[in-house]
C-alpha cells in the first residue's frame, strides 16, 4: 500500500490518497470519514453513517440562477451562457443526478425549460390526465364506497353491490381496490398508488415529472411503468404486477381472451388486468393478436 500524505489546504489539513490506493481501499470520493486515533501511531478511517455533506458553493450560485434568471434566460442553450467553465460542468452533473431537469411544457418546443428538482415535485400532486391540480371533487369521486350493478347470474337488476370496497374493509385485505372484479371503472386520472397500485395518463411530461420523482423506487425495483402503444403511461408498483402476473399468463396460456375476460377469469378490475397485459407485452410474454386481446407465447 502506497503512502499517504498530509497537505495543508486553506489553513486546513488534507490527507492525500494515490489514485490506486483510492480504489483499492474501496473509498467513495462523495462520502463521509472520520478519522479515528486507535493508539499511538495507529489511526482508523470510520465511514460515517449519516454523512452531513456541505453543500457544494457551485450548487448554491447555480440554484440562485435559475431561481432569479425569468423563463426566456432559462431555456436550454440559452442558460449555460450564463455559467462559468466550471459552473458548467458541475451543471451538467446536476442534469445527470436529476438536480436539475430540462422540462419541456409540450413537444411542440424545441428547447426545454431548466427547473430544479424541487419546482417539479411542487407539481406533482396534479392530474396526470390533464395537468391540472386534482380537485377536492376528483379525490372525493376517488374513495368511500362504490356502487355497480350485481353481475347477471343469477341476480336481480334491481340488487346492488357494493365493489369499491371501504377504507376499512381493503385495508384488512391487504388487497386494492383494483383487486377486485367489481370495481367500477374510473377515467384514467382518477387511477392512484394509494387505492390502485398504479396510475395511468397520457402526459408526457407527468411521465418526466414521475421518473424523477420515483428515481429511487425505480432504482429499487418498487415501481416500474411504460409507455404502450395506445398512448397511454401505465406506472405500477412491482408487488402488485407480481402478484397477478402468473394468473393473467394462465388466463391465456391455452387461447387468446379479452381485457374484460382476463379480468372476470381472475377476478380483478379490467383496468389492472390492462396494465399486467401491457407489462407482459412489454416483457416479450405475450401478444396482443387484436385490440384489447392477448395470448400468451
Amino acid at each position: 500500500m502506497g503512502k499517504i500524505t498530509v497537505s495543508e489546504k486553506g489553513g486546513d489539513f488534507a490527507l492525500l490518497v494515490q489514485q490506486q490506493e483510492f480504489k483499492e481501499l474501496g473509498l467513495d470520493s462523495k462520502a463521509c470519514y472520520e478519522l479515528v486515533k486507535a493508539k499511538k501511531g495507529i489511526w482508523v478511517l470510520v465511514a460515517c453513517e449519516n454523512p452531513v455533506q456541505k453543500e457544494n458553493p457551485l450548487d448554491k450560485k447555480i440554484f440562485a440562477l435559475l431561481k432569479k434568471k425569468n423563463l426566456k434566460d432559462r431555456v436550454e442553450k440559452r442558460f449555460e451562457t450564463f455559467l462559468s467553465t466550471e459552473e458548467l460542468v458541475r451543471f451538467n452533473e446536476l442534469l445527470k443526478e436529476g438536480g436539475v431537469v430540462a422540462f419541456k411544457l409540450s413537444p411542440k418546443y424545441k428547447m426545454a425549460v431548466y427547473k430544479t428538482r424541487e419546482e417539479i415535485e411542487k407539481n406533482v400532486k396534479m392530474d396526470f390526465e390533464t395537468g391540472n391540480e386534482t380537485s377536492n371533487k376528483t379525490k372525493n369521486e376517488t374513495s368511500g364506497e362504490k356502487i355497480a350493478e350485481g353481475k347477471s347470474s343469477g341476480k336481480k337488476a334491481s340488487e346492488k353491490k357494493v365493489v369499491g370496497k371501504k377504507e376499512s374493509e381493503t385495508v384488512g385485505t391487504g388487497k386494492k381496490e383494483s383487486e377486485f372484479f367489481e370495481a367500477k371503472e374510473k377515467r384514467p386520472d382518477q387511477y392512484t398508488f394509494e387505492k390502485d397500485g398504479f396510475l395511468v395518463f397520457k402526459n408526457a411530461q407527468n411521465a418526466k415529472i414521475l421518473s424523477v420523482k420515483l428515481k429511487k423506487e425505480i432504482d429499487e425495483g418498487k415501481i416500474r411503468g411504460i409507455k404502450s402503444f395506445d398512448g397511454f403511461y401505465y406506472v405500477v408498483e412491482n408487488a402488485l404486477y407480481q402478484r397477478h402476473r402468473a394468473n393473467v399468463l394462465s388466463a391465456i396460456k391455452e387461447k387468446a381472451a379479452g381485457v374484460a375476460g382476463i379480468a372476470e377469469q381472475i377476478e380483478i378490475s379490467k383496468m389492472l388486468a390492462r396494465v399486467v397485459c401491457e407489462l407482459l407485452k412489454d416483457e416479450g410474454e405475450i401478444i396482443e393478436k387484436r385490440k384489447d386481446n392477448f395470448q400468451a407465447i
